[in-house]
């Protein structure tokens, strides 16, 4: 619990809204001329940033920007427990 405040609380007071909250290569739909995200079963309010590391840092973010980010991410989805070894793995993930 102490690793995951700790990695959210790393975004605070930078921007809120409702986000996808699983944006990976499989989500993203993309023509000549739009992109567009699937699957909004992950959909919340959190923190914009979560959903900015998209596969190979499309949103072509800092890394150390990215890392905090990356660390948040594996936070939630860890504490939301989809499954005990997922969440085990992904919290493996949070320093």
């Amino acid at each position: 619990v102490a690793r995951c405040r700790n990695a959210w609380r790393k975004l605070s007071g930078t921007p809120q809204s409702v986000i996808h909250g699983d944006p990976n290569a499989g989500n993203i739909l993309m023509t000549k001329d739009s992109v567009g995200l699937t699957d909004w079963d992950e959909a919340h309010f959190d923190y914009c940033a979560l959903d900015l590391p998209l596969p190979h840092n499309a949103a072509d973010l800092p890394r150390d920007e990215l890392a905090i980010i990356k660390q948040a991410s594996a936070a939630w989805e860890a504490a939301v427990c989809w499954g005990d070894d997922y969440a085990k793995r992904r919290l493996a993930e949070v320093i």
